[in-house]
């Protein structure tokens, strides 16, 4: 063997071990970024699982007391219409003082339910944000895990 052929096996020994190394690094970097991302994106999606879980249970309560104020308003209707039947030319007199302040009352109440419902529209709107939220880091995640070829245990994002 040459002088220059033995003094270049070392060299050239050192230059693979070297991109070994970088290569043994790199992929070590990698798993590491790949982990702190997975990381992240479950915690993001363990916080918005936890906000889309609220925000229903708001929801649920609050179409609840919006159902329950519907009785109230279909009870008020119904008191104006029975001063309304009392008579075909309209509410006696002796009544129409009562009768007014239940017709205000009604009209009150379905002032107050727009609002109300109004409030409920806009509380279903965030709530689907916050859902949309979500299902996008769920998707997010798996496609990170696919790329990484990494299988999710079942029923795991």
């Amino acid at each position: 063997m040459s002088a220059r052929v033995r003094a270049a096996i070392p060299i050239l020994l050192s230059l693979i071990a070297a991109a070994l190394l970088f290569v043994g690094i790199d992929r070590v970097l990698e798993r590491r970024e790949l982990t702190e991302r997975v990381t992240t994106l479950r915690g993001e999606l363990f916080q918005a699982r936890a906000a889309a879980e609220r925000c229903r249970g708001s929801l649920v309560n609050s179409e609840s007391s919006l159902r329950e104020f519907d009785e109230v308003i279909a009870s008020l209707r119904a008191q104006v219409d029975s001063f309304e039947a009392l008579d075909p030319r309209g509410v006696p007199e002796d009544r129409y003082e009562a009768y007014m302040e239940s017709f205000e009352s009604y009209n009150d109440s379905v002032a107050a339910w727009e609002s109300r419902a109004g409030r409920l529209r806009t509380a279903e709107a965030a709530c689907r944000a916050t859902v949309e939220r979500h299902n996008a880091l769920s998707d997010t995640l798996r496609a990170v895990l696919d790329s990484a070829g990494v299988t999710p245990r079942e029923g795991a994002p």
